[in-house]
């Protein structure tokens, strides 16, 4: 994919200067009607091109990984449906060894160019296994689907993601994908941005072996024309 500079964006987070590239959306959309391999994936899963976008909820999401520097300092973390890849980025410049994981491999492209475009350090392996995950504060990526995990059950003890549960009928996979994945003493936190929808997802919770709270809210800057500010909640999942 070619990535243009016009699509992408300028700002300040936690910190420092960031420079994010996003894809350009509205062709995504256009395309998809003449996109066969597209057409089955919206037809089969509903499958839209929203990791195109920087959603208010990563810089939620972003402010609350700084609050938590020294807990996910040195950890090996995911960023579950990474998007653009912006909160990732943010765990490595925060000292984390993250694995972006989306279902979206153009996603993961761009996460990974973003990653260059801000100077943000590479794995520089082709394949993710447990082992080769140690290389410091670097980012990898792993395209995968939550509903078929090809991550060692209980192998991460912090789990973060934004906006990814606008879906009712996603809301069981994600968190049957947490009991797998999360460590016996992890931690998941999902960002979202005070979504009527959400209040499914806090009832869905009851149905697992956790705990639910929030523990951040923030209304979140606006960016330009497209990244608007929003009231983001960050809430915090454990193991009962």
């Amino acid at each position: 994919m070619q990535y243009k500079e016009e699509d992408s964006v300028h700002f300040v987070h936690i910190g420092r200067d960031w420079h994010i590239y996003r894809a350009d959306m509205e062709k995504l959309w256009a395309d998809m009607d003449s996109d066969q391999e597209a057409l089955q994936a919206f037809a089969e899963d509903e499958r839209l091109p929203y990791w195109a976008e920087l959603w208010p909820s990563s810089f939620g999401l972003a402010s609350w990984l700084l609050r938590c520097k020294s807990e996910i300092a040195g950890r090996k973390c995911m960023d579950l449906g990474c998007g653009l890849g912006f909160t990732a980025l943010c765990g490595v410049f925060l000292g984390a060894e993250v694995l972006a994981c989306d279902y979206e491999e153009k996603a993961l492209e761009l996460a990974a160019f973003n990653a260059r475009a801000n100077n943000i350090p590479l794995c520089s392996y082709d394949v993710f296994t447990a082992e080769t995950f140690a290389a410091g504060p670097c980012l990898c990526s792993l395209h995968m689907d939550w509903r078929s995990p090809c991550v060692e059950a209980g192998s991460f003890t912090q789990i973060w993601a934004a906006d990814i549960a606008y879906e009712r009928k996603f809301m069981p996979q994600i968190l049957k994908f947490l009991d797998y994945a999360l460590a016996a003493d992890g931690i998941f936190w999902i960002a979202e941005p005070s979504r009527a929808v959400y209040a499914c997802f806090l009832e869905e919770v009851r149905n697992f072996p956790f705990t639910i709270e929030k523990v951040h809210m923030q209304t979140t800057p606006k960016i330009n024309e497209y990244i608007l500010s929003a009231r983001v909640n960050i809430w915090e999942i454990k193991r009962k």
